[in-house]
């Protein structure tokens, strides 16, 4: 039987048990629970901080977050 699922960033990546253990998330997870997709290129740097707003926090939270990041990331290119 074939799954239609998209992949979860966290299925290939070696740090999956570690954030399961200290309750971390990294950027490509958020994306995935917000848009229910990722780019294989998103940041995959863990934070309690993030998993905080994923787990705990309402979905504006994280909207809000991810935008802010995006700007950041942005502004650092100029």
């Amino acid at each position: 039987m074939e799954s239609n699922r998209e992949p979860c960033p966290c299925d290939k990546c070696e740090l999956k048990y570690k954030c399961e253990e200290d309750e971390m998330a990294c950027r490509a997870f958020a994306y995935f629970v917000r848009y229910g997709s990722f780019e294989d290129y998103t940041v995959r740097m863990p934070t309690k901080q993030l998993f905080t707003k994923i787990f705990y926090e309402d979905d504006k939270d994280l909207k809000n977050y991810l935008v802010s990041l995006k700007i950041k990331d942005q502004m650092q290119l100029f």
